[in-house]
């Protein structure tokens, strides 16, 4: 027998939590589904970036731990130092022949190097993988710098400072000469 109060035109609370909930789990599969799309782009953006990046840095020099001076004068000046220089990666190709400018700077005075300074610059190979004149990963340049004119003396700090032609490549280091040493002395600075 059909009762006559009987209304099936409003939901019940049952029906409208589930209606609810299917709400909710098509909104989070969207979600998911455009943050993981924003994420994928995001991530290949970032990948590219470090890439770039690595590609830039792989254009640096690196100098060697140690820089060797010889002190040989009354006044115990330093007549020339040796350094090495190599690549900082693996993507670095410098090229040494003849256009690396050298810079030092102490308390009192600023001295350039110029490209091609035969008589104060001499570079020598000393790890040479197919001997041009491109300094590559693997190889290894010593420099040796003729700096008498520069007037750097015991107990002095020195900032040397090497750039490639086109002066994208730069490196530099900074050292001190100990105060206590004599003349005509190999030393070596870290």
């Amino acid at each position: 027998m059909p009762r006559e109060d009987w209304d099936d035109r409003a939901f019940t609370g049952l029906e409208a939590a589930i209606v609810f909930i299917a709400f909710i789990v098509v909104a989070a599969v969207f979600a998911y589904v455009v943050l993981g799309g924003v994420g994928m782009t995001t991530s290949q953006k970032s990948q590219e970036t470090m890439y770039a990046a690595l590609g830039e840095a792989g254009s640096a020099l690196r100098p060697g731990q140690s820089v060797i001076v010889k002190l040989d004068n009354d006044q115990g000046l330093i007549e020339f130092m040796e350094f090495d220089l190599e690549t900082a990666t693996d993507l670095a190709v410098i090229d040494t022949g003849g256009r690396m400018t050298y810079t030092i700077a102490t308390k009192k005075t600023l001295v350039t190097f110029p490209p091609g300074d035969p008589p104060r610059v001499t570079v020598t190979w000393r790890y040479p993988k197919d001997g041009g004149p491109l300094l590559e990963a693997g190889e290894v340049v010593t420099v040796k710098l003729m700096v008498g004119s520069v007037k750097i003396g015991r107990g002095d700090t020195f900032t040397l400072q090497m750039t490639a032609g086109g002066g994208g490549e730069t490196a530099a280091l900074t050292r001190n000469v100990p105060a206590g040493i004599g003349k005509n002395v190999y030393v070596e600075l870290f």
